[in-house]
């Protein structure tokens, strides 16, 4: 057989042995040696003093680890070795006001490995894990343990503004009014711009009858709420209920002409003249009128 033919026969028998559809040993798929895709995250969350959680996907069945430390050394970790698309690991026993470096590693049920880029956070502090705790009960009207989480937070820093803030409102709802003061001036003190602090130092010094105080603190809080304002912690409390502790004020002094006219950014439809006894609507003084008027408008806000 010439070299040729000899040629044809191989190439012959190589295309045969490729293409044939029962024959032979056929073998399947090779081993799988793709690593897992990390599609979201990874992630840190429910940040605290102490602790976080750390989430992130990936696209197939795989291990969770995250490393962590204040370096990128990673001097701890979680691991858990359950084969899940969706990961999540909690960090405990973190030291307050941190940063901590995390790195997440996932692996597949063949071995496969994937891990994310360095991440960053930073743990919060003993304060702000009270201070919240505190707004929540607030929320919820449970004012005495509202006032515990304050007070917890208070001896712990004392001068955090964000703590003082809390304690003068939830004294203001307990009508402690004296503390309600205290911390009102130490937070002020601190913050003169801090809106919610101008607004409950409006709702304080009307209460207390100090009402030229009370004129100046609305004068200067609500230029700075502005007039889409609501107060994040009971939403009942809006801009208008500013006002309308200044208007109360501004009576409670008598001066009922700019009482009117800050009656009338309230209610536009308010049509009394001082000067025109016709308008009191049967009332014998302007003043006895325009009581009746601010009592009307304690249903509007």
């Amino acid at each position: 057989m010439g070299k040729l033919s000899l040629l044809l026969l191989v190439l012959a028998v190589g295309i045969g042995a490729g293409c044939g559809g029962g024959g032979g040993g056929g073998g399947g798929a090779g081993p799988d040696t793709d690593p897992p895709i990390i599609t979201s995250g990874p992630s840190a969350s429910n940040i605290d003093h102490q602790g976080a959680r750390i989430t992130w996907s990936t696209d197939e069945a795989s291990t969770s680890v995250v490393k962590y430390g204040e370096t990128t050394a990673y001097t701890d970790s979680v691991t858990s070795g359950s084969f899940v698309t969706s990961h999540l690991a909690t960090l405990s026993g973190l030291d307050a006001v941190r940063l901590y470096h995390y790195r997440v590693y996932s692996a597949d049920e063949a071995g496969n490995r994937v891990s994310s880029s360095d991440r960053t956070f930073t743990t919060g502090s003993p304060v702000s894990k009270f201070v919240g705790e505190g707004w929540d009960f607030f929320e919820a009207a449970e004012y005495d343990s509202c006032l515990a989480r304050f007070l917890a937070a208070a001896a712990i820093d004392p001068d955090d503004v964000a703590v003082l803030e809390g304690l003068a409102w939830v004294y203001l709802y307990m009508y402690e009014f004296q503390d309600c003061e205290a911390a009102l001036l130490d937070a002020l003190s601190l913050d003169p711009n801090r809106a919610d602090c101008l607004v409950a130092a409006v709702f304080l010094l009307q209460a207390t009858e100090a009402f030229e105080d009370a004129i100046e603190a609305a004068d200067t809080a609500l230029p700075r709420i502005g007039p889409s304002y609501v107060f994040a912690h009971d939403g009942s409390i809006t801009d208008e209920d500013v006002r309308y502790s200044l208007i109360l004020a501004l009576a409670g002094t008598g001066d009922f002409e700019r009482a009117l006219e800050e009656a009338r950014k309230l209610d536009a439809s308010i049509e009394i003249d001082p000067t025109d006894p016709g308008t009191w609507d049967g009332h014998s003084t302007f003043e006895e009128a325009m009581i009746t008027i601010i009592e009307g408008l304690r249903d509007m806000v």
